[in-house]
């Protein structure tokens, strides 16, 4: 899911703009990445998007994925909570039956 967040940015001398740490760290860039401008002159807009020159150097920047022991202990979590959930219902009483759940009531 991305999130949209507009922001106000002052230009510098020489057309420069300084990209806060949060939307450095959103787009997972470094200081000295590289962006490609994309400008709309109809609607007088700017876009940046991180410019991947490498994608195998990208690649490997990427942050290493949870080993099989953490992905077996959050499925265990989860199971138990599918159960705590299964039994609380079970022991809850069903609910009162309306004249509108009848099948026939609406013909």
């Amino acid at each position: 899911m991305t999130k949209k967040k507009k922001r106000t940015l002052k230009v510098g001398p020489g057309g420069e703009v300084r990209l806060p740490p949060d939307a450095l760290e959103a787009l997972e860039m470094q200081p000295g990445d590289e962006v490609e401008i994309i400008l709309d002159t109809r609607r007088k807009q700017i876009h940046l998007e991180r410019h991947v020159a490498d994608p195998w150097a990208e690649a490997m920047r990427k942050k290493p994925e949870k080993g099989l022991e953490d992905l077996m202990d959050e499925q265990k979590q989860r199971d138990e909570d599918a159960k705590n959930i299964w039994e609380r219902k079970l022991r809850e009483p069903p609910p009162k039956r309306r004249p509108e759940d009848d099948p026939d009531h609406w013909r």
